[in-house]
């Protein structure tokens, strides 16, 4: 086989052999094949870190068997073992996203077990072979395609909602628009020399509004007469976002990280405004910082078939947004998802190796 990059369309294991854009060829042992192709979230793709150390603009088919999985937050790693170009037997570690994200996306923990002959499909490290990489998916003997970075290719059919209460989750393709339009938002000079510091990149701790919104995790809605809360899995770290209704702003507001949250009713559609953040490295996301001066003013609406959730936020922080920033995005209805337990909670020592590499 040769060595040359190829360009390729969905690798698919079929009884040992793997097809290359309508071509056949055979998956030797250990056989390493790098291709160049687009990847599906490009640059959006951001979890609690950048991607710096990975080349997203390459991708790599690494095969092997499962040598270790970490199901853990922030990330988990899978570990595989393979043969090196100099066929020497190594063990390569892969990251991948949250528990909280890979369960919403549909991936079975108990797939990928010890010993498993298995094909990762990964974004490689820049810094060359060996090092870790970005996993996008992973197929196993049966040709089952388990997601990581890649959003699940199979189609999920969801329930209407009665209302807004209940449990509802972003999907990958939707969390992706929204880091799109993140990245467009129209940063000060000061906001952009901050966000070259990244200060925000690789910590356990959750974000305010607007990431804390839009990450693919569950979230759930109780309505009530006086009150409204929301609650959201943040990478096994739980946030409790309390609003009240028809209230206004306290004069003697005191500064928090999720701010103060007063709420009405515009028909069907409840609009959530939100003062009184405390100053934050990452507080508008992708390590940008804000100020004790952002509002937020968000408006969740059901969609005409009532199976998702439309999620509309506008961002205002004078000192690091030239204007108003505008994001929106669907949640899903999702009434099976439930909340992750205490013992899944971000551990800092795994947003380390991250780190660390």
């Amino acid at each position: 086989m040769s060595s040359q990059w190829q360009p390729i369309r969905g690798p698919i294991i079929i009884k040992g052999l793997l097809m290359l854009s309508g071509a056949v060829m055979r998956v030797l042992p250990a056989t390493i094949l790098a291709f160049t192709a687009t990847v599906m979230f490009g640059a959006t793709a951001f979890a609690h870190h950048s991607m710096a150390f990975y080349d997203q603009t390459q991708e790599i088919l690494i095969e092997g068997t499962v040598a270790r999985f970490d199901w853990m937050n922030p990330h988990m790693y899978l570990y595989i073992e393979t043969e090196s170009p100099d066929g020497e037997t190594v063990v390569i570690q892969g990251e991948g996203l949250g528990i909280t994200q890979a369960l919403v996306d549909g991936l079975d923990r108990d797939a990928l077990l010890p010993g498993m002959p298995i094909v990762v499909r990964a974004n490689p490290n820049r810094r060359g072979f060996g090092r870790q990489i970005r996993l996008l998916d992973v197929t196993t003997e049966d040709g089952e395609i388990h997601p990581f970075y890649a959003a699940n290719r199979r189609t999920r059919r969801l329930t209407p909602a009665d209302s807004l209460e209940g449990k509802w989750a972003p999907t990958r393709a939707s969390l992706g628009a929204a880091f799109g339009a993140l990245q467009r938002f129209p940063l000060t000079p000061q906001a952009r020399a901050a966000q070259e510091e990244m200060l925000g990149d690789g910590l356990c701790y959750a974000e305010p509004t607007p990431v804390l919104s839009i990450f693919d995790e569950m979230r759930s809605i109780e309505l009530g007469e006086s009150e409204v809360v929301l609650h959201f899995d943040n990478t096994g770290d739980h946030v409790i976002r309390t609003v009240h209704m028809g209230a206004e702003h306290p004069a003697d507001l005191q500064l928090s990280r999720h701010g103060h949250s007063v709420g009405r009713w515009d028909g069907d559609t409840l609009v959530i405004d939100t003062i009184g953040f405390e100053p934050n490295i990452s507080g508008l996301g992708l390590s940008v910082p804000s100020s004790p001066a952002k509002h937020t003013i968000e408006r969740l609406t059901l969609t005409e078939d009532r199976t998702r959730l439309r999620y509309e936020v506008t961002v205002e922080d004078p000192m690091y947004l030239t204007e108003p920033a505008n994001l929106m995005q669907q949640w899903d209805y999702r009434p099976e998802l439930e909340f992750s337990p205490a013992s899944q909670a971000c551990d800092n020592e795994v947003s380390e190796r991250y780190i660390e590499e």
